[in-house]
């Protein structure tokens, strides 16, 4: 992920998902918002990006999996997303490995940014 940075603060994480813009989709949500903290003057060409998987999702396995699948496919759209934004996933309590593949992940994701307008249209 060559444009983006992880939060890892719990305060950016409340701030994005109090105050940022969400969409839903079938199995995950998306919540997003302008970077509001300056880090070296690269809020402009960089994204924060995490992922929250609930215990309700399964074990550690499971959730981990899940994880995975979530970064996996922002690495693959990171270069059609607008930059400057902080980007957290969240997986609703019915999704599970059992139910779920990658491709019903991605398609999630980009069908809930294209709708935050922060996807880009090539």
């Amino acid at each position: 992920m060559k444009f983006t940075l992880r939060i890892k603060k719990n305060k950016v994480l409340k701030y994005v998902l109090k105050n940022g813009e969400w969409k839903k989709g079938k199995y995950i949500i998306v919540h997003c918002c302008k970077t509001k903290y300056k880090i070296d003057n690269i809020d402009k060409c960089k994204n924060f990006f995490a992922v929250c998987v609930s215990k309700k999702n399964g074990n550690s396995v499971k959730r981990n999996k899940l994880k995975r699948w979530a970064r996996e496919s922002y690495k693959i759209n990171e270069d059609k997303l607008l930059k400057g934004y902080n980007i957290v996933i969240l997986y609703k309590k019915n999704s599970t490995t059992d139910s779920l593949d990658f491709k019903k992940i991605n398609d999630d994701f980009v069908n809930c940014t294209r709708e935050l307008g922060i996807y880009e249209n090539f």
